[in-house]
């Protein structure tokens, strides 16, 4: 027994590390690639355990209540966070990070092609492939069809009145057995399908009430948000739509704000995206911010800026940056430039290095930075004018590689610097009392562990001095530790832990009555405060849940924060999105949807129009121009959306983005694609992936030579193919088999000539061509036999639809054929009961303990859109207690159970009667009326006063 318990431990635990023998880097000839490391930074089975134990402890609800039944039960070790120290090596030699994918211990990197042979003999560098890229979105053509009649005012059951209840949509409903489970009340709902696409227009009747319960935007760029005081966070609208966003740095003087940062600006004469370091500024405090102004543009492509630093005194603002050049061999160059007031006055060149840091002290201004990787510059300057007065030059030289450099300065000509050892971890202090003239070695503040220290103080003028930094002492947590200085920065008082993650990023401060610090951890955004200077913490919660939130900034007064957001929570079509996008942009997505979720009747009837829809804005729509750096679509963004998803709660995903790039027939194994790789991922972690087989070029793919797009290649995926209404293929379907001879795809649907909506109309409607449509329909008849099946596992509903699909014998043009959710629902009886009626679903919490509990809430169940809906509270001797009126614009049928939605919506209750007084205990009714129907249910309400 005990043999056998260890030979298990043996093959369940994870290699920590991957290796290969490096033999020559690869051929890269795009500027946008995928770097896959070797380790995440755990190296021990007790540290693999206490990371998973962490993410267990912070993982959503819905996230862990659907792996308890997959394969992944809980979590793993591709769950765990890519170390975050890699990225960092990777961007300070240049590259600009575009996205990191946990799954595939790997981020996407933009950079040179020349640049590909530095970064691939890094030592945890396990490989580079190239991102994929797709240049042209597959056939969307849409044609003429017959519209539907006038709607009628009853519905019943027999075939002829469903037809003319589905509409349009009837001939691609009835072909999947949709309409007989539809009228049982099977809609799809409590069901999580996640939508990969263009986003979404609301204008069309049948799409404007979707239930979208999440939302996010991957291709809008970088957007500024602010939150000031205890506000909402807010995105500052003209600060929008930038690209790849880098070390914003802020500062505050009197009203004046200002904000700058790296970002890309675009060269139009050759056709090259370049940086820039733009700044923004506010006369208010914060509340308005004017829109980005460039202070210097880089040359076209090999060149970037990062670094940014800036100090204030009196009316100038300071700003210190680095420009790098990414030719081979190429040294840094250290930039200083100021503002007076908001307007941008000079910029200097100080010399050749990098990681500017600077401080001010009376009418001096100091600058420390790296000459080289072991040696300091110190420079300092009379500023009595705005234009710096050069006054001391001196060099540094160490015996260790160092990185970081902070500087301080205070009275009696005392200057101190301090910078982080790079393989040892410790942070180094130097002491001039001369002026900076001579630097002498102090005792390390820390002596191991440490990682990215940055100083703060309330004012230049300010005795106190904080040092923050990260400890990587303990893996495989990081610790974010806080050390005081209250003469300067003489001396140090060391050793205050803030906070623990598995993974920390940025961090910002500010001292007032109290410190308040934001740090940031996987793009969430956590602040803590401490009263005692540092001592002991507070958790005063999450800034924004939202995720992909980077780099805070708070003002030295801690009345605003800002920070960047990697893409926008909001998919659905805005006019100022004119700006950036097609005014086609979210036409294939509203189609998609409308196949999904729609509900018109008598005109358009989605597949699952009752399911909640989580949408990710994944794809540039391909317009006639030439600029392919704006409207190329790479995977990297399909994989950022798809782990998004996961732990959104998504059960089921519909993409029908198909990738192509530069890989060859024989690399669509299910292997080779890092977006099939990581769909056998979300696969084992209990999503159903429906994706498209593709649509063909039938000049180059003539039928029926093998066609297949990733991730259709991935063996875990429900890939879906297209035929005719006759049941005939489509012609321009993909066809199997995948590279490796396995057969795809797995179910095919109608493909030509689908009814959709007509995004830009109000009732209109069109025929959809391609293997998107078929991938809508099949998704939403998983989440059909989802919902019926609320406990089952991916591979259970994919077992159920091959089982009872038209075709027993699968082939590489049809598949297992079309699926039957009639059949399906026959076959596998389900376990959950359909929703048949408007109703009270739920009542909690019950019992209603008036005291201990605020609020209570109803969870509701809409067989049908209700113009009119309320709940009135009854005493159970039938005193009328209160009616309360529920707000029904925009609703949709389907199960209403969140408590953020029941407020929404009206539906919850305080304890209270209509003249606002507490009511006793006891037993009470809750009656549900609206216009199609009554439901009654009882609860308990306890006072303990």
């Amino acid at each position: 027994m005990y043999e056998l318990v260890h030979l298990l431990l043996i093959f369940t635990t994870p290699v920590f590390v991957r290796t290969q023998e490096k033999t020559a880097p690869p051929s890269i000839k795009t500027n946008k690639v995928w770097v896959f490391f070797t380790d995440k930074g755990i190296y021990t089975k007790e540290q693999y355990q206490a990371a998973v134990a962490q993410l267990e402890q912070t993982a959503t609800a819905v996230q862990w209540q659907r792996r308890q039944n997959e394969q992944i039960n809980g979590y793993d070790f591709d769950d765990l966070p890519v170390r975050e120290d890699y990225v960092r090596q990777i961007e300070a030699m240049g590259a600009r990070l575009r996205t990191v994918s946990n799954w595939l211990n790997a981020a996407s990197f933009d950079m040179p092609p020349e640049m590909v042979p530095r970064v691939y003999w890094l030592p945890f560098v396990y490989s580079i492939t190239p991102v994929a890229t797709r240049s042209e979105t597959e056939l969307d053509m849409t044609v003429p069809i017959k519209q539907p009649q006038a709607a009628r005012t009853l519905r019943k059951v027999d075939s002829a009145d469903a037809h003319r209840f589905y509409g349009a949509a009837w001939d691609q409903a009835q072909m999947l057995g949709v309409p007989e489970i539809f009228f049982q009340g099977w809609f799809g709902s409590g069901v999580r399908l996640a939508l990969f696409d263009t986003g979404l227009k609301l204008k069309h009747t049948a799409v404007k009430n979707l239930r979208i319960i999440k939302q996010y935007d991957f291709i809008s760029g970088d957007n500024f948000y602010i939150a000031q005081g205890n506000s909402t966070p807010e995105p500052i609208n003209t600060l929008r739509y930038l690209g790849l966003v880098k070390d914003p740095v802020l500062s505050l003087n009197g009203n004046n704000a200002i904000l700058a940062f790296v970002a890309d600006s675009f060269n139009y004469t050759y056709n090259l995206p370049v940086r820039a370091v733009f700044y923004s500024f506010s006369t208010d405090r914060g509340a308005n911010w004017s829109s980005a102004i460039p202070i210097t543009i880089s040359r076209p492509y090999y060149y970037t800026y990062e670094n940014l630093c800036m100090r204030v005194k009196d009316s100038v603002t300071y700003l210190a940056f680095t420009e790098i050049d990414l030719h081979q061999g190429a040294s840094p160059t250290c930039h200083l430039g100021y503002l007076i007031n908001t307007q941008w006055a000079n910029r200097l060149t100080i010399g050749t290095g990098k990681q500017p840091s600077l401080a001010t002290f009376l009418d001096t201004l100091y600058l420390a930075y790296l000459k080289n990787d072991s040696a300091i510059v110190f420079r300092k300057a009379v500023i009595n004018l705005p234009e710096p007065n050069w006054l001391l030059f001196t060099e540094i030289n160490l015996t260790e590689t160092i990185t970081a450099p902070q500087i301080t300065a205070g009275p009696d000509r005392e200057v101190n610097i301090y910078a982080c050892a790079k393989n040892s971890g410790r942070i180094i202090h130097l002491q001039s009392d001369d002026g900076g003239e001579n630097f002498t070695p102090q005792a390390d503040i820390v002596s191991n562990g440490a990682h990215m220290p940055k100083l703060f103080s309330h004012t230049p003028a300010d005795s106190i001095k904080f040092l923050i930094y990260q400890d990587k002492s303990q893996l495989p947590f990081t610790r974010l530790k806080i050390a005081r200085s209250f003469d300067w920065g003489r001396n140090w008082d060391t050793g205050y832990t803030i906070d623990s993650a598995l993974t920390i990023g940025n961090y910002t401060l500010s001292l007032n009555s109290k410190i308040t610090i934001i740090y940031e951890s996987a793009g969430i955004l956590h602040q803590l405060t401490s009263t005692d200077l540092g001592r002991t913490w507070q958790d005063k919660g999450i800034i924004d849940t939202t995720g992909f939130s980077y780099s805070p900034n708070l003002s030295p007064d801690n009345s605003f924060c800002l920070w960047f957001k990697r893409g926008d929570d909001n998919v659905l079509w805005e006019e100022s999105d004119s700006l950036k996008f097609s005014p086609e942009q979210p036409n294939h997505g509203t189609r998609m949807a409308s196949i999904i979720a729609g509900y018109q009747p008598y005109s358009l009837m989605g597949i699952a129009p009752g399911v909640d829809l989580i949408v990710a804005k994944t794809e540039f729509y391909k317009t006639s121009s030439s600029r392919a750096y704006e409207y190329n679509m790479e995977e990297d963004t399909y994989i950022q959306a798809l782990e998004w998803a996961e732990r959104c709660g998504a059960d089921v995903v519909s993409t029908s983005l198909g990738y192509r790039g530069w890989y060859r027939d024989e690399e669509f194994d299910g292997r080779t694609a890092p977006i099939s790789i990581a769909c056998d991922l979300a696969a084992k972690r209990g999503m159903l992936i429906v994706t498209a087989m593709g649509n063909r070029d039938t000049t180059v793919y003539p039928w029926p030579k093998p066609y297949i797009v990733a991730p259709g290649d991935a063996e875990g995926v429900i890939t879906c193919g297209g035929v005719e209404r006759n049941l005939l293929p489509w012609r321009g379907t993909g066809t199997g088999p995948t590279a490796d001879g396995r057969i795809k795809p797995d179910l095919v649907a109608l493909s030509d000539t689908v009814a959709v909506v007509a995004p830009d109309s109000v009732n209109f409607l069109e025929g959809s061509v391609g293997t998107s449509c078929a991938t809508a329909l099949i998704a939403g008849c998983c989440a059909l036999l989802k919902e019926a099946h609320p406990n089952w596992s991916a591979e259970s509903i994919k077992a159920a639809l091959f089982s009872t699909a038209t075709l027993s014998v699968k082939s590489c043009t049809f598949g297992f054929g079309v699926p039957r959710v009639d059949s399906a629902f026959k076959l596998y009886h389900p376990v959950s009961h359909p929703l048949i009626r408007d109703q009270i679903a739920l009542i909690y919490p019950n019992p209603f303990i008036l005291g201990e509990h605020e609020t209570l809430y109803f969870a509701i169940n809409f067989h049908r859109p209700t113009p009119q809906a309320s709940i009135t509270i009854y005493t159970v001797s039938g005193i009328k207690i209160k009616t309360i009126e529920l707000n029904t614009i925009g609703l949709a049928i389907g199960k209403y159970k969140d408590k953020e939605t029941l407020v929404n919506i009206g539906a919850f209750w305080d304890g209270r009667n209509e003249n606002n007084k507490p009511v006793g205990s006891g037993l009470y009714l809750a009656v549900l009326n609206t216009t199609f129907g009554k439901s009654v249910a009882k609860f308990a309400l306890v006072r303990k006063d």
